[in-house]
Parts: structure tokens; sequence; C-alpha cells
């Protein structure tokens, strides 16, 4: 379970920095979209075994980052699936995020309130890993990084910020997963069964 979740720890984001190359006119396009939606998956998937970790040291602290976390992904899939529905339907000018004005409620619930949660998250999971001393303060760094730098690639559809936060979220998460792979080794070597 460990080792998958480090492989998720890069996979999700390797998905997700894909999505930039299939923009259209700024917008996410049905390729685009679809990647937003599906890195969610992983990348969450591989967050819980850092939230396992960090709960042992800030239980409640993490619970609530865990909660951000998931309103997060449901903001991120919700922005991928509008772009890909726009382009689906074929009628991106029509459908833009601006036509959301029209339902105040159900728009704010599912788009503008969880959309800036995940960059949140991002920085929040920083934050507790330089708090928790889980990882070297590099990756926190770049991790609080690319959380502040993410509505400037992503909101205002500027792609060679896109391209350069998505960078630093790789070369973090990539650190990351390879740490967690190791831990999983010598907690299956340290674990009573072990041969």
């Amino acid at each position: 379970m460990q080792r998958l979740q480090a492989v998720a720890l890069v996979l999700g984001p390797v998905v997700f920095a894909a999505s930039p190359l299939f923009w259209v006119d700024g917008h996410y396009g049905v390729t685009g979209g679809v990647l937003i939606a599906l890195s969610m998956i992983p990348w969450v998937f591989g967050l819980t075994g850092e939230y396992d970790r960090l709960r042992q040291r800030v239980p409640v602290i993490a619970a609530l980052w865990l909660v951000l976390l998931l309103v997060g992904m449901l903001g991120s899939i919700s922005f991928g699936l509008q772009g890909f529905f726009e382009a689906a339907l074929g009628a991106p000018g029509r459908i833009g995020v601006g036509s959301f004005a029209d339902l105040p409620p159900e728009s704010v619930l599912v788009l503008w309130l969880p959309g800036p949660a995940f960059p949140a998250a991002m920085l929040v999971f920083g934050v507790l890993l330089v708090w928790t001393r889980s990882a070297p303060w590099w990756d926190a760094a770049l991790i609080c990084l690319a959380a502040v730098a993410f509505p400037l690639g992503r909101v205002l559809r500027l792609e060679w910020v896109a391209y350069v936060v998505d960078l630093l979220v790789i070369v973090a998460f990539a650190h990351l997963a390879w740490r967690a792979w190791r831990r999983a080794g010598r907690d299956a070597a340290a674990s009573p069964g072990a041969t």
C-alpha cells in the first residue's frame, strides 16, 4: 500500500502537468480537462499516505488539512470537467466560467470555494512538512512556492508560469515519493513477518 501511494505521489502531479500541453486558446479543452480531473485520483491517494504520517505528529491539524485537500480535489475535478464539457459541447465561449454567475449558490459550492482549496491545501501541506520536519526544507519550499504561484498559471492561463509551477511540483513530489518508497521498504523489513 505504501509503495502504491509513493508511486501515486509522482503520477498525480505528472498527469496534472501534462494538461497545459492541451490548452486550446486558454481553455482546458477535452484532453486537458480530463487530465486535470484524472490526476486528482492518484495525487490525493498518494497524499493520504502523507496524511497518515502527519496525523501521528499533529492529528487535529492533519485532519483539517485532509478535509481541505478533499475539497480542493472537488474543485480541481470540477474545473477540469468544466473545460471538458465546454470543448465536448463545442461552446467554450457560451459556457465559460462567467456563465456560472447565473447559478450563484451551486457554482459557489462546486467551483468558487473548492477551486482555491487545492492550492491552499498544497500551501498548508508545505507548512506542515516544515513544522513537523517530515521532509527537507527545500521540498516544502518548492511546494509552498508552487501553491502561491499556481493561480498565475492556471487562473490567468499564463502557460510558461503553469509549466514552471508544474515542474516545481514534480521535483518536490518526486523526492517525497522517493522518500516514501524507501520508508516503505524499511517498514517492511522491520515488520515481524519479514524474512
